[in-house]
């Protein structure tokens, strides 16, 4: 009996050990960085709601402009915390301004859009995989580390000034020119994603004739 509680012993010690220390020695899982206090945001997106409920849609699209300003403003200081974080509430706040600035906004499209983006503001690393890195089209970089697009307007600003610098004319003008229109229409729209392609596109045609 003594020998048997011997082993017993010599092989829970190690196993009890072993736990300790995996557990004190092992790296934490990583955490995700979150993006600040977005009690502002959520006061607005509440506002809008409220409005929205009562059927004056127009009214809703110039208080969530509130919103669209204000985190716009904030971009440079929240982004860098955690760009996939930031990008996921981004696609929901141009979810919410492309509901209401349809020609005609769907009621039921724009309620689902500002749920969706109440959601994102509770918990903006929600569902966050991975990040996969930049997308480039043509050479051209039209993303952040996490895959979320660039702001459609700097990347129209350059390709403003490519414009001006870069001498091409005849149908490599033309070309450009029309990318660069499509790209403002989608830019308007706030499809940042289609926009920043159409603009790649144009940059990589005038890069061309350098």
């Amino acid at each position: 009996m003594r020998q048997l509680m011997l082993a017993i012993v010599l092989i829970l010690v190690p196993v009890g050990l072993f736990a300790v220390g995996y557990r004190y020695l092992s790296p934490p899982p990583p955490t995700q960085v979150s993006l600040g206090d977005l009690s502002a945001f959520k006061i607005i997106v509440t506002d809008v709601q409220g409005i929205a409920a009562t059927g004056d849609l127009a009214a809703a699209e110039t208080r969530v402009t509130d919103f669209e300003d204000m985190w716009d403003q904030a971009e440079d200081t929240m982004r860098p915390l955690n760009p996939g974080a930031w990008g996921q509430v981004d696609d929901a706040a141009d979810a919410v301004f492309s509901a209401l600035r349809r020609g005609t906004p769907d009621a039921a499209k724009v309620t689902a859009a500002l749920a969706a983006l109440q959601v994102a503001l509770d918990d903006p690393t929600a569902g966050l995989s991975e990040a996969t890195g930049p997308i480039v089209v043509a050479g051209i970089t039209i993303s952040d580390e996490s895959g979320h697009p660039l702001s459609c307007e700097d990347m129209l600003t350059k390709l403003r000034d490519a414009l001006a610098t870069t001498k091409v004319t005849g149908i490599d003008l033309q070309s450009a020119q029309d990318f660069q229109s499509r790209a403002l229409e989608r830019c308007n729209a706030d499809d940042d994603r289609h926009a920043d392609e159409f603009t790649a596109q144009a940059l990589a045609l005038l890069a061309a004739q350098n």
